[in-house]
């Protein structure tokens, strides 16, 4: 596949082939937009990860937040 081996031998999945294949093509200031984005996700606040991630309509808790309350009935994860 043309995803998997490119020259220098990097291997990528088919999603980050297709990503940096639009990246690509983006305006300089659509890269910077990016840049700014990613930049935010990976160093910014909490806040600043949280807006990021709703306007594109991503749950940011979803993979932080553990309830460990206990609940009616069975565990919603593993059904115990």
């Amino acid at each position: 596949m043309v995803a998997e081996t490119f020259k220098k031998g990097i291997i990528m999945s088919e999603n980050v082939a297709n990503l940096i294949k639009a990246f690509v093509l983006l305006s300089d200031t659509d890269k910077h937009q990016v840049f700014d984005l990613v930049k935010r996700i990976e160093t910014g606040t909490q806040n600043e990860k949280r807006a990021v991630f709703e306007s594109f309509g991503l749950d940011s808790a979803r993979s932080t937040t553990i309830n460990f309350a206990p609940t009616p009935g069975a565990c919603p994860t593993c059904g115990k």
